[in-house]
């Protein structure tokens, strides 16, 4: 029952951190409009501040589209696949933690969660089925 419930989790955690991408992504209009009002800011800056941002949520739309395989691995009885998993969790731990430090911002905690759930539910489904 647990692994049931870790493997659902998994999957869920993994679609939220894919489908992030399209909410990280629809916001480049309000960055972009953020930094009209600062026309000292160099515009090739910009320029590259924005294609960082769209790198970005690439980045999440990939890491939630390898969590997807993993889980489809993993269910067909796969145990090597967890480092992916674990480093990604480990980012988004550490990332959200660093973010909400630097910016006070509530918002990044979802990060901590996101990265916990994902650790948690890989040691789950990498341990040894009971018999």
């Amino acid at each position: 029952m647990l692994r049931k419930a870790a493997s659902i989790l998994f999957l869920l955690t993994a679609f939220v951190i894919g489908l992030g991408a399209f909410g990280h992504d629809s916001n480049t209009a309000k960055l972009t409009e953020e930094f009209a009002k600062f026309s000292a800011f160099d515009t090739r800056a910009k320029a590259i501040i924005v294609a960082v941002w769209h790198f970005c949520s690439g980045c999440m739309f990939a890491f939630g589209a390898i969590l997807v395989w993993t889980w489809q691995r993993i269910r067909n009885g796969a145990r090597d696949v967890f480092f992916a998993p674990l480093v990604i969790g480990a980012l988004y731990v550490a990332s959200g933690a660093l973010s909400v430090g630097y910016t006070g911002v509530a918002f990044f905690w979802l990060f901590v969660v996101l990265g916990g759930l994902l650790i948690a539910t890989s040691l789950i489904l990498r341990s040894p089925r009971m018999p």
